[in-house]
């Protein structure tokens, strides 16, 4: 019996574990909570808003794999066949902590591929973006061809290539109208 089989071993393990990987979800869930307040909140004084969903593959998809790790946790339990007939237990525990893991991404991935249009700006995440703060739109370099969009005051944050760019062109039309109407 090595150190590993032990059980004071094997709870500290799962606990460490399933606390971290619950932390990092408990953290996804509280932003889609808050998401789904201030998007009321939001969309009471926006009627018009105009909502743009970015593929929906990837909540999807991390909301299909929580499942099927959350099975694969459950049949590694009963059938430790899967486990080549050793003990089950870190089978059980990677696949419930992958489970987890995903339904975070699933949560974190469902808020994070929205934006709200509207007049003035968008509402992405949390927060109102007005178009005339928008500074700057960068193309990022690498596997993932995100945008970075550059908020007057510092702030940044990054959408998908496809989102950047609407919000890019609305942003410069909203810019241009305004243009516009000071020349008349």
């Amino acid at each position: 019996m090595g150190i590993m089989d032990n059980i004071v071993v094997k709870i500290v393990i799962a606990l460490i574990l399933v606390g971290y990987t619950s932390f990092t979800t408990s953290k996804s869930i509280r932003l889609f909570m808050t998401y789904e307040s201030k998007k009321k909140n939001f969309l009471e004084v926006h009627k018009d808003a105009e909502l743009y969903t970015d593929s929906k593959l990837w909540y999807i998809g991390a909301a299909l794999l929580t499942v099927i790790a959350f099975v694969m946790a459950v049949l590694s339990y009963f059938m430790p066949e899967l486990s080549n007939g050793k003990d089950p237990f870190y089978f059980v525990l990677a696949y419930f902590c992958i489970g987890i893991v995903f339904a975070g991404l699933a949560f974190e991935t469902f808020v994070r591929k929205r934006v709200y249009l509207f007049e003035d700006g968008i509402f992405y995440v949390d927060k109102i973006y007005r178009y005339r703060a928008m500074m700057n739109f960068e193309a990022r370099k690498g596997i993932v061809r995100n945008i970075r969009i550059l908020i007057a005051g510092g702030e940044k944050f990054e959408v998908s290539k496809k989102m950047g760019l609407l919000i890019e062109s609305r942003a410069r039309a909203h810019k241009e109208e305004k243009k516009n109407k000071k020349k008349r």
